[in-house]
């Protein structure tokens, strides 16, 4: 027994310990009256520690796709499928522009192959933690392939046992959108979405070649 209680010690003084270490680095987030301003808001930001600013953006990303699942959700029970699917694709346009556009900015991309395999990793449209599984296929000076396996809206759909939507014909302006905010020579071409014959483990296979 007295030697089970010292072993309970021992680990508690560790994690006191580890916790001591932590604890320089706790930032002080308390706040005054007074007006909110960007400045003030930035500063507290880049105070934070990288690995909690990381965290910060995964859930602001999630976020916004937690937003997005329940608007189609609800947008599609009073109005039906087909409009819900018009809109998304509408939407999705506007905003993957606008996210491409301040990526390419903030990160000073370019306009090549490359560029836009950084904006297709870093856009809310792609974002990986909020329940995508996807990857690059091919990645040349002139052409990129990627294929999605797992999206969010897929696997509510499948759980669910609502049909796909046809992404083959509501996602290309998405893309394309995405594609020429980097070049406007960037061909986009869907290889494969829904409703084409199910792949195994494929939602979708997309192809942005770069014309001369």
């Amino acid at each position: 027994m007295l030697q089970r209680t010292s072993h309970v010690s021992k680990r508690w003084k560790n994690e006191v310990s580890k916790f001591e270490q932590h604890e320089g680095e706790m930032i002080d987030l308390s706040t005054q009256p007074g007006k909110v301003t960007w400045e003030n808001l930035r500063e507290e930001l880049l105070d934070l520690p990288k690995e909690k600013l990381v965290e910060l953006i995964d859930m602001w990303v999630r976020n916004y796709w937690t937003k997005q699942n329940y608007w189609i959700v609800f947008t599609e029970r009073d109005f039906g499928s087909e409009t819900a699917a018009r809109l998304d694709g509408e939407i999705w346009e506007k905003t993957g522009r606008a996210q491409a556009y301040r990526l390419k900015r903030i990160l000073n991309l370019g306009d090549d192959v490359e560029s836009l395999a950084t904006v297709l990793k870093f856009c809310a449209a792609q974002w990986v933690n909020s329940g995508f599984e996807w990857e690059f296929l091919e990645i040349t000076d002139r052409k990129l392939v990627f294929r999605v396996n797992k999206c969010p809206m897929g696997t509510y759909r499948k759980a669910n046992n609502l049909p796909l939507f046809p992404c083959k014909i509501g996602s290309p302006p998405l893309y394309e959108a995405i594609a020429h905010a980097v070049n406007e020579k960037f061909k986009v071409t869907c290889l494969h979405a829904h409703p084409d014959e199910p792949i195994e483990n494929v939602m979708c296979e997309w192809e942005f070649v770069l014309a001369d």
